[in-house]
């Protein structure tokens, strides 16, 4: 697998160099599936709320068992 390299902030659209950060994420067949995004260090903090958020939000609309 060849190294993946950003160009632009996926947040912001700065061109600049931004670190992939990566979240996992399990489907029904208990399959690893990746999600990426590109995020430079300005928007490192907003990115990891949203997605705390996002998550949150998922695990509280799931039906319980």
């Amino acid at each position: 697998m060849s190294e993946f390299k950003c160009a632009n902030c996926e947040l912001c659209g700065k061109e600049m160099d931004a670190g992939l950060t990566c979240s996992i994420i399990l489907n029904d067949e208990n399959k690893k599936e990746k999600a990426c995004w590109c995020v430079c260090k300005d928007c490192m903090d907003k990115f990891n709320e949203n997605i705390r958020d996002y998550y949150k939000a998922l695990i509280e609309d799931k039906p319980q068992k």
